[in-house]
Parts: C-alpha cells; structure tokens; sequence
C-alpha cells in the first residue's frame, strides 16, 4: 500500500558565495515566518558551522549537510534530514540553503519526490560583485533554474551599471532555464525579479506558503474572505485538464502563486495545485480530501519587473 505523507511547502534559498542567502533568510524569519515553524536545511561548503550557528538564533530547527552537495553526494543525507524533521518538528514550511556552489535544479526534484511542493527558487544575485562571477557555469545554472531573481546590494552601483547587470541576468536566465528534453518545453513560463538591500523581500515572494491543513481550512470556510492580494475560486464540477493548464498559461501577470485542491476529469485522486511565477506543479496527490475544487489565487502588491 502506498503511503502518503504530510505535504510541506518549501522554498529553495540559491545563489553564488557572498551573495547574501543567510541574510535573506534572516530577514525572512523575522519579517515573513514569525507565526509559523519553519525548518531550515544548510548545505555550504567551505563555511561549515557558520550558517548553521547563526540561524539557529533566528529559526527553531536548523540541520547542516556539511562538506558536500546535496544535489549529488548528499542526496541520502538530505533524505534524512528531512525525515528527522518531518518527525522530530512537523514544519509549516521548509526552507533549504544550498551550498554557493550547487545547482538548485537536482534539489527541486529532490524535494517534490520528497513530498514538498516547491514555492519558490530564489536565486540572490551579488549586484555589486556580479561582473566577478557572471561567467561561472554554475552560477549561470543557478539563475537559470529558479523562478524568483533577487538583485541584492543595489545601493553599491550606480543606475547605468545596475540596469546593465539587470539586463545580463535577464539573458542568463533566458539560456539556462531548463529544457524537458522530451517535449522541449521550458521548466519556467516566467520569472520575477526584485531588486533590494541587505536581502529583505516583501511578503509576496512567500505568501500563499499553505500546508494541506491550511488549505482544506480554505475550503471548509463558509466564508471565502477577498482581499487585494487573494481571491478564492470554487468549482462544483471535475475540470478539464486542457482548458485548466491554458487558463493557467494565461494568468494576468500580477498574479504570482495559485494553490488548491483540484478534482480533474479521468483522473481518481484530487491534485494539489501548485504555480508558483510561472511554474506549475500537479505531482502531489492528496486523496484523504473531500470537499469542493478550489484554488487560490495571490496577486502581488508591488511593481516587480
């Protein structure tokens, strides 16, 4: 018989060594997480102890891979860490930081075969030392293979060096995004950039970060509360698949992140529905659930490029 576990959001923290990611997640919990648990999993090379010691003053469980990748090397021990977490803390969210020098794509597969559904790649971007680094392959994939770019340390360059750093980031991430070699389809329809200091983000790069719980509350709830950020959708009836993922394809681009339960024709189990700037997951079954189709939508409030 199959087991089904807990589905828990994830986001995954990349970037080129120096970039800012343990500021970002600093910032994070103590501006975006402070009402939930969230578990955090540090994978950095050459730095071993240093991450994991300063964010176990911000965040209640922190695991460190030390000394290799989790994308290769460490796959098994990323497995178990992620065990011990689910067992030991049942997170509300998970957040992994990988090592400056992997490539986050592995590491997304990873998680989804996991049981997380992944919310968010975010790749933080050293605007002021960008030139030093551009032309590392590695780099190049970690751009490539997220959905949400950070232009962090923005207050060190002036205008014309900032937009001209913008613009390479924009073609970087154009060439590597990655490619379904079967169907050659790209992995992301779209991505979102954000330009910032010290890495603060606004609440839109991890709103909508729900658990199942979470999300069956949604569609428990008599009353559907509509803000300028979220709108909840229902429907009484199966959905077609086709027309579903055209409508997805078509989203107004201020809208950032759909989540929900979703029954589709043919197919015996409802699915989590999960996109996330541009991407969209429908890996993870969720069978025990019994109420209506729904989906929410989150818009941003800001401008974002």
């Amino acid at each position: 018989m199959r087991r089904y576990i807990a589905i828990i959001p994830a986001f995954v923290i990349t970037g080129y060594l120096g970039s800012g990611k343990t500021t970002l997640l600093l910032n994070a919990a103590k501006e975006h997480f402070s009402n939930k648990r969230v578990a955090v999993i540090v994978n950095e090379i050459g730095e071993v102890g240093v991450d994991g010691k300063v964010l176990q003053n911000a965040y209640s469980e922190v695991i460190e891979l030390p000394e290799g990748c989790i994308c290769c090397s460490l796959h098994a021990e990323f497995e178990k860490a992620l065990d011990e977490i689910r067992q030991k803390y049942n997170p509300e969210v998970l957040l992994v930081e990988t090592s400056g020098a992997a490539e986050p794509f592995p590491i997304i597969i990873s998680l989804q075969a996991l049981g997380c559904s992944v919310d968010g790649v975010i790749c933080i971007i050293d605007s002021a030392n960008f030139d030093k680094y551009k032309n590392d392959t590695t780099a190049k994939y970690q751009i490539g293979n997220s959905n949400i770019l950070v232009l962090n340390k923005i207050d060190l360059l002036n205008p014309e060096d900032l937009e001209r750093v913008e613009k390479e980031v924009k073609e970087t991430w154009q060439i590597y995004n990655p490619v379904n070699t079967f169907t050659g389809e790209r992995f992301y329809n779209n991505f979102v950039l954000y330009k910032t200091t010290y890495g603060k983000l606004p609440k839109d790069v991890f709103s909508g970060a729900y658990t199942i719980k979470d999300l069956k509350g949604i569609a428990e709830s008599h009353e559907h509360e509509h803000t300028q950020n979220q709108k909840v959708i229902t429907f009484l009836e199966p959905l077609d698949f086709k027309e579903f993922d055209e409508k997805i394809k078509n989203l107004p681009k201020e809208v950032i992140r759909v989540k929900g339960i979703v029954r589709f024709k043919n197919v015996p189990v409802p699915l989590l529905v999960n996109y996330a700037f541009g991407n969209l997951d429908l890996s993870q079954e969720i069978p025990d659930y019994n109420g209506p189709s729904f989906l929410v939508l989150i818009s941003t409030s800001q401008p974002v490029s």
